[in-house]
């Protein structure tokens, strides 16, 4: 049978595939990580990749509904639709690598999780999963070595309920079946993502055995089928802390019926088992120096550790950094503008896979206000200055032009309002305010920092000057940050495979001292002032 060799850019692997497979099927088959939220049906984007040379098939009628006509001129394809007609070199995009591999070596993690029977795991499977509020990750594993074998991501389709975990608890507490409506809905969209894992590595749903799951308070409640509403007023207390072993078919899991789900425990009411298995994964009961780990999100988890003694907070940052409220804002995908330099009176901007700017991301939103500032076109209080060349006014608001219309995908300038400023403004306030609580409580000032470890998947983007920048970061070295990916999924991988990990877990969650910024007679005065932009 006719073979044809695919060369998959940045990463420069080849892998060999049958002709008339898709894609994706070739990406499956050769465990090269890409996201397909739909299962490869071809009702989605998420897969989309460019065609940089060779032939393929001709675009089906599911990629015309779902890819603008300039997309397909440009060569972007549906990797689940395309299918190659000779040797290809294929682009695969930031978006459709969607998480990191976490980096860990299960050989130094001591002794390896056992089945209920305390036997040995022999060929067996296992899945890591990270229930965030915008995206779920997962990752499947070998219980026997602890070596990954495949991962992926999609959207969280509870967002459908609400974009944030108040709007969710809020529509949990309206009534017994909406929170079952919220349970469902994530034990659905987790079920999807274990046969995806599964296709990619080429095993069997029936092999995995075992499941580890995280997630903030919330999301573990509404998964757990636990009450909410204590978390929507004061003191804001979870309905339990404890971590949880359950029957996968007692939570609704239906690919994977006969595996045992750990659940880890939880710190407090807005800091979950999410940022538990952030905490392992950087070994901060280990931690001797005076260390900030910051875990950025919709919600953002600060915790600052030192000698074994951990102190956490949980910011309310917003989706600015993955778009929301932003006027041309979106995810760090295809099109997405992500760095952006303001120099001599001229904007300059990149997009994700190098194409034609759709909208604006986190990443890029941050380096322009960073650079706004450098060139005094936005002042401390956030104001555009609006006798700046590069400021103009339309309909009475400013704003500043990035992408003008010839050359944006929509045809429509793309610009940055006076709004889009405030935003992000309110978005870093939080998470500064978070850091300057914890100093404060400590009673150690900035400098005193000798490390901030930044986790998350917006976190493992930005650019750390620009953070520092804007204020959103305290104004240290550079060579004291270090920016680590999705921890969480990291930290949850290890508890999955490691009985030492998940004592880790219960100590630290046990062992961590819990602020709610709610109750800090000063959190408006220093989140007012956190407001103000600059170092």
């Amino acid at each position: 049978m006719k073979e044809h060799v695919i060369e998959f850019k940045p990463s420069g692997r080849r892998a060999t595939c049958v002709a008339g497979t898709t894609i994706l099927d070739c990406c499956r088959e050769n465990q090269i990580q890409i996201s397909s939220t739909c299962g490869g049906q071809g009702k989605c984007r998420s897969c989309k990749v460019r065609i940089k040379k060779g032939i393929v098939s001709d675009p089906t009628e599911n990629e015309t509904k779902r890819l603008l006509s300039i997309e397909l001129e440009r060569g972007w394809r549906l990797a689940c639709q395309a299918r190659p007609a000779g040797d290809l070199v294929v682009y695969l995009p930031a978006d459709s690598s969607l998480i990191s591999t976490p980096a860990f070596k299960p050989e130094l993690l001591g002794k390896i999780v056992a089945d209920s029977k305390g036997r040995r795991l022999r060929n067996a499977h296992g899945v890591a999963i990270d229930l965030g509020t915008t995206k779920i990750a997962g990752y499947l594993l070998n219980l026997c070595d602890g070596s990954i074998l495949s991962s992926c991501a999609a959207a969280n389709p509870q967002a459908v309920y609400g974009d944030d975990v108040i709007s969710r608890i809020t529509f949990a507490m309206g009534s017994k079946a909406n929170g079952q409506k919220l349970k469902n809905t994530a034990t659905r969209a987790i079920d999807g993502l274990i046969l995806e894992l599964a296709g990619m590595a080429g095993c069997k749903p029936a092999t995995i055995t075992g499941a580890a799951v995280c997630g903030n308070t919330a999301m573990h409640h509404l998964l757990m089928g636990l009450p909410v509403g204590q978390l929507a007023r004061a003191p804001y207390l979870p309905w339990s802390k404890d971590s949880i072993n359950i029957d996968a078919n007692r939570l609704g899991f239906k690919s994977i019926p006969g595996a045992s789900v750990y659940s880890l425990p939880i710190i407090g009411g807005y800091v979950g088992g999410d940022h538990v298995a952030v905490l392992v994964a950087v070994g901060a009961l280990d931690i001797v120096e005076t260390t900030l780990i910051v875990d950025i999100g919709t919600n953002t988890e600060i915790s600052l550790a030192a000698g074994g003694n951990i102190t956490s907070v949980s910011c309310a940052s917003g989706p600015a950094f993955e778009g929301g409220h932003i006027k041309f804002g979106m995810k760090a995908s295809a099109g997405a503008i992500d760095k952006i330099t303001i120099k001599d009176g001229r904007v300059k901007y990149r997009t994700i896979a190098g194409g034609r700017p759709v909208g604006i991301c986190g990443s890029g939103m941050l380096d322009a206000v960073a650079q706004m500032v450098a060139e005094g076109i936005v002042d401390p209080s956030g104001r555009l200055d609006r006798g700046h060349p590069l400021i103009r006014a339309r309909g009475g608001k400013a704003e500043i032009l990035i992408a003008g219309g010839d050359k944006s995908v929509g045809g429509e300038d793309i610009v940055i309002t006076q709004g889009d400023i405030r935003e992000l403004q309110l978005a870093k306030a939080a998470i500064r305010t978070g850091i300057n609580v914890l100093l404060k409580s400590a009673g150690i000032v900035t400098t005193d920092v000798r490390r901030i470890i930044i986790a998350g998947t917006f976190g493992n983007y930005i650019d750390i000057k620009s953070a520092v920048r804007v204020g959103m970061m305290p104004d240290l070295p550079l060579r004291r940050f270090s920016q680590v990916g999705n921890a969480a999924g990291a930290g949850t991988c290890m508890t999955l495979v490691s009985a030492a990990a998940r004592e880790k877990a219960e100590t630290i969650a046990r062992r961590v001292h819990y602020l709610e910024l709610a109750d800090r007679p000063d959190f408006m005065e220093l989140f007012v002032k956190a407001l103000n932009i600059g170092r």
